[in-house]
């Protein structure tokens, strides 16, 4: 199968970067953009990574051999049931949206035809800092360097696979299997619970007695630690009870640890508050280099040889001249 036809359904900043890390890579193809939201979709269209871009949801996924899913996953099932009989049968989609498990067994559900992987493209470290979702802040290389996660299904044809590994690695990923929930109950722990944090620091600061010149004081440590709000709040919300024992037991353990604080400052105990924070900026200093080097997954030998691998799973696909 030759790969041409790449759609993108929902073009916001990750959806628009994978098209710009396609676009500098050296196979031609043609990029469709799709998303729901009009602005956005005529943001994303002057970036440079669409060929066009299509306001039908049909007919950008009828046309696509490779099409990727990048939006709320409290709209997935919506938009499944939409191209449920326009998916082509030769078609890889790949589902970026943050929970696997119901992924799964929606596209059980309602496509009839195609091959379905679940996926989902963590960030480069050096992105951290310029995290707002918007188109305008897309970079082609919002991946690179980092993990590409793939949740395939035992049924899921090999090569449909192997096209899915080949896609991450265009984007400067590199391939990482993890069970579909596992990985759901991980993620509530980095995406989830942050958001929850968010909201109950900003309305406890909210609600206190002079809050109006509290956040005329507050800064970056504020507006940093509060920046998850920005998500989707019904997103965040259909994240949080997705899996309601696992965000307990993430606020469970949360719990723990702020009551852990409590008791030292209530003690006045200098000497161990210091310690446990100056251990805690250690270790974050080490997952930040870790992040940066990727240096901990199993594969560094497989070879790096990008276009060649594209072309050997993407099909013969004519390279762009200059």
């Amino acid at each position: 199968m030759q790969t041409k036809n790449i759609s993108i359904i929902g073009v916001r900043r990750t959806g628009a970067s994978i098209a710009l890390a396609l676009k500098e890579g050296s196979l031609d193809f043609v990029i469709t953009g799709h998303d729901s939201d009009s602005s956005f979709l005529k943001e994303a269209g002057k970036l440079g990574g669409f060929d066009k871009t299509e306001s039908n949801l049909i007919r950008a996924a009828e046309t696509a051999d490779i099409l990727v899913l990048s939006m709320p996953a409290v709209d997935l099932e919506e938009t499944l049931r939409a191209i449920g009989n326009a998916v082509q049968a030769h078609t890889l989609l790949i589902d970026l949206t943050d929970l696997k498990g119901p992924g799964v067994k929606l596209a059980e559900k309602h496509l009839h035809e195609g091959h379905y992987i679940g996926a989902y493209p963590v960030l480069a470290a050096a992105t951290f800092a310029d995290g707002h979702p918007d188109p305008n802040k897309a970079r082609p290389d919002l991946f690179q360097n980092s993990i590409f996660c793939l949740m395939p299904g035992a049924k899921v044809d090999p090569q449909a696979v192997e096209t899915a590994v080949n896609f991450g690695r265009l984007l400067g990923a590199s391939p990482y299997f993890v069970d579909a929930l596992e990985y759901d109950n991980l993620i509530q722990g980095v995406e989830t619970i942050p958001g929850l944090i968010a909201a109950a620091l900003f309305r406890s600061v909210n609600k206190a007695t002079g809050w109006r010149d509290i956040l005329r004081f507050a800064g970056l440590p504020f507006a940093t630690a509060t920046m998850p709000l920005e998500v989707d709040p019904q997103e965040l919300a259909y994240l949080a009870l997705n899996d309601k024992m696992a965000t307990l037991r993430w606020l469970d353990a949360l719990t723990n640890e702020i009551g852990l604080i409590r008791r030292w400052i209530q003690e006045g105990n200098e000497e161990l508050l210091a310690a446990f924070l100056t251990e805690l900026n250690l270790d974050r200093e080490r997952w930040l280099y870790e992040r940066t080097k990727n240096e901990w997954l199993e594969d560094q030998d497989q070879p790096d040889d990008i276009p060649g691998m594209g072309e050997r799973f993407f099909g013969r696909l004519v390279r762009r001249s200059g």
